[in-house]
């Protein structure tokens, strides 16, 4: 019984207190409505072979639709979104590269689901001239 007075009822008013500011916080929280918003998002070519360079139409972004609460989004820039392309293994010729929502990263809180196009065409050539310093 001693132990129910010193630690469970002890400071009975301040614990309800506390308890009912974080329902009330939870509850703001959760009744905010989520929303969906568009953005071109840049794409990163990383790792490209030294020997190799692209050549054509090179794809400078795709369009990502992310999902979350709305606050969290008008907050959001383009900035906060990022789409790397490993070319490490890539090889002369065309290659098609396949984007899938879970490359694209995103912030905390914020769900990607749709990427388009889905498929990027890149064609790779022998570069001409000195390679680029690696470093």
């Amino acid at each position: 019984m001693r132990f129910l007075r010193e630690y469970i009822f002890a400071n009975a008013g301040m614990k309800i207190l506390a308890l009912a500011v974080s329902f009330l916080l939870w509850a703001t929280y959760t009744s905010e409505p989520f929303a969906e918003v568009g953005y071109q998002v840049p794409i990163e070519f990383t790792n490209m072979p030294p020997q190799l360079e692209m050549s054509g139409d090179v794809p400078t972004s795709v369009h990502v639709r992310v999902r979350g609460r709305s606050a969290l989004l008008r907050r959001m820039v383009v900035a906060d979104l990022n789409l790397r392309m490993n070319m490490k293994d890539a090889g002369e010729g065309m290659s098609s590269l396949r984007i899938s929502p879970d490359m694209v990263g995103a912030p905390f809180g914020v769900t990607v689901v749709q990427v388009s196009p889905m498929e990027l065409h890149v064609t790779l050539v022998q570069r001409h001239g000195p390679a680029p310093p690696s470093g």
